[in-house]
């Protein structure tokens, strides 16, 4: 039997293909797509003589193609064939989340000193006996056992904490449980004279729906970065401005650094 011939081609992914030669490839198309194939090769410039590439031209192509064409990856599909794809381009993106804060108790936001020299709450010290430490957490259940707070709007029942050793920066996240979506917020930070010298109204906060590991709560996120304020005065008023009587209210501490 005559010896057969072939061709040998590279494709685009730099695969090798061994083409038999027929008698029946002596069409148009076929000399066409020869002609084009080598020509491919011949513009790496890795053709021996015959018009087949050696080991090391073929390799130095490898490289060449590797500089300038994307990287490609072979599978085999659930039918058994072998595919061959260009891998695609992994875009990155890193997002930053800053954290919005509802109320800042920052010096230049220090109630004047007409308010902080006044008489306010020295007669309400006894009352806070539920400590904060830093970076820690506790609970206040205001419930009327407490003496009220009295306020211009008449007598509120009121949660006391203490926050001894404030950080340069912290962060206050302040819960209050069992109340409606609608409620506010009314916050008062004193100094260790139980003066005055923050006042927040009317502070909407978010609402965190029920889980299944956790009650439905509003918070409010707090900035500190005042070492004076030594307590905490927190009471919940409905929409219609009047305080609320039961519910719970918890603050965590959390002392942030400067990077």
């Amino acid at each position: 039997m005559a010896e057969q011939k072939y061709y040998t081609w590279v494709d685009a992914q730099g695969n090798v293909h061994n083409t038999i030669i027929t008698p029946e490839k002596t069409n148009s198309d076929d000399a066409s797509k020869s002609s084009r194939q080598s020509d491919d090769v011949n513009s790496e410039g890795g053709l021996s003589e015959g018009n087949y590439p050696s080991e090391e031209q073929y390799q130095q192509n490898l490289n060449k193609k590797s500089d300038r064409e994307k990287p490609f990856y072979t599978w085999t599909d659930a039918q058994g064939i072998t595919r061959s794809e260009v891998k695609p381009d992994v875009v990155i993106e890193f997002t930053a989340t800053e954290i919005v804060y509802d109320v800042a108790f920052v010096p230049p936001f220090r109630l004047p000193s007409y308010v902080t020299q006044g008489v306010c709450c020295e007669s309400y010290a006894e009352y806070f006996t539920t400590q904060v430490e830093k970076n820690g957490s506790a609970s206040f259940k205001v419930d009327g056992a407490r003496e009220p707070f009295k306020t211009q709007a008449g007598d509120v029942n009121t949660a006391y904490f203490s926050l001894p050793n404030i950080a340069d920066k912290e962060m206050l996240v302040i819960k209050a449980y069992e109340i409606d979506e609608v409620s506010e917020f009314e916050l008062i930070a004193l100094s260790q004279e139980f003066k005055p010298i923050y006042l927040e109204s009317s502070v909407k906060g978010s609402f965190v729906e029920q889980t299944w590991k956790d009650l439905a709560y509003k918070k409010v996120m707090v900035e500190v970065s005042d070492a004076d304020i030594k307590h905490l005065i927190v009471f919940v008023k409905d929409k219609q401005g009047k305080a609320l009587e039961s519910y719970t209210v918890s603050v965590i501490r959390d002392a942030l650094t400067n990077n």
